[in-house]
């Protein structure tokens, strides 16, 4: 969790890239992706212990897929901003308990 919490911390301060504001990437809308990605993980990092609702686990874990899918498109700031969040939604992901 101290990772997790870490790299959130890191990620909080990174701002969207610009110019991917409503921007398809390989048929994907980042800034849908983003909004929905983040909300999930802002409301499980609010929470106490590592219990997640399947929805968001399902989220979560469609998000890690699509951003895994983008990365290779992406440079620069757009990159360091979505393979954090990539990162992000894999360790909640892999060491969440469903509830």
């Amino acid at each position: 969790m101290q990772v997790l919490t870490k790299l959130w911390m890191e990620f909080s301060t990174i701002r969207f890239p610009r110019g991917y504001g409503g921007k398809e990437v390989n048929g994907v809308c980042v800034t849908y992706l983003d909004s929905i990605a983040v909300g999930c993980v802002n409301s499980y990092m609010r929470k106490e212990g590592n219990q997640i609702s399947v929805g968001h686990h399902q989220i979560l874990y469609d998000s890690k897929v699509k951003l895994a899918d983008i990365l290779k498109y992406l440079d620069g700031e757009a990159l360091v901003y979505f393979s954090k969040l990539h990162d992000i939604c894999s360790l909640i992901t892999d060491e969440s308990t469903i509830t």
